[in-house]
């Protein structure tokens, strides 16, 4: 017969560390504040970026058909590692490590402080989404029917990967050149002699929760674990439908 848990024994199992699942979940709610509090308005900046590109690139190509080809071409040559004729799992493989070096550059481009590149990305990305929808116009065809079948069913998750990876970039350059001003401003400090009066007890502890919130989070380990949680999964999402799904709703 089994014995009844004692409330020692309770206890103790209700405070043991959490598994594998438990870690997960709580990485995900890191990342659920991280949102909120730093990449949510530079997702709407790269959102803004995005359609700003469609729009300048399908205007400038259906004014200008003339320039079509050579653009094309410039987007051809790009995409030349990715076999399109290979078998579905060949092809999502491929696009995924393709899309994921893309995205990975863009992040790592927001190490530059100040200069914001990593918002070239949806900017170009649009850009070429418009080049497609110009030339599709220029050929008769149908252009919401295409996009909604060859575009839009892999292109959900791949764009969302797009901006999510840019917000990590602008973030990163928002951040790292916020840290060097500081930085430079502690330097100007010290060359003046500019020391701080030392803070009692009363008002270290009175302003310890506050300082305490303040204190400059790890850039690195929010980037990684934002692109391997969010990035990452969109991206394979993105990849298999476009390599399994999409080729069949031509």
């Amino acid at each position: 017969m089994m014995e009844a848990e004692t409330p020692r024994a309770a206890e103790r199992k209700a405070s043991a560390p959490a598994g594998p699942p438990g870690r997960l979940r709580g990485l995900y709610r890191q990342e659920a504040e991280a949102w909120r509090r730093h990449y949510r308005k530079h997702f709407k900046t790269a959102a803004r970026a995005l359609g700003a590109g469609f729009a300048i690139g399908f205007a400038y190509f259906l004014l200008r058909p003339d320039r079509e080809a050579k653009a094309l071409g410039i987007v051809v040559r790009a995409l030349k590692d990715i076999p399109l004729e290979a078998s579905p799992a060949v092809l999502a493989l491929t696009l995924l490590y393709h899309n994921a070096r893309a995205s990975a550059i863009a992040v790592t481009a927001g190490w530059v402080p100040f200069l914001f590149l990593p918002i070239l990305d949806p900017l170009l990305n649009g850009a070429v989404l418009g080049l497609l929808a110009s030339i599709s116009k220029h050929q008769g065809l149908n252009v919401p029917l295409l996009f909604l079948t060859q575009i839009l069913p892999h292109g959900v998750f791949e764009l969302a990967a797009v901006l999510y990876a840019t917000s990590l970039g602008l973030y990163l350059s928002a951040e790292t050149g916020k840290r060097a001003l500081a930085a430079r401003r502690r330097r100007k400090e010290r060359r003046k002699g500019v020391v701080s009066a030392a803070p009692g007890l009363s008002d270290f502890l009175e302003t310890y929760p506050d300082r305490k919130a303040d204190e400059p989070e790890s850039l690195a380990w929010n980037v990684v674990r934002s692109f391997l949680l969010v990035v990452l999964p969109l991206l394979a999402l993105a990849a298999f439908v476009e390599g399994f799904i999409t080729p069949n709703l031509g």
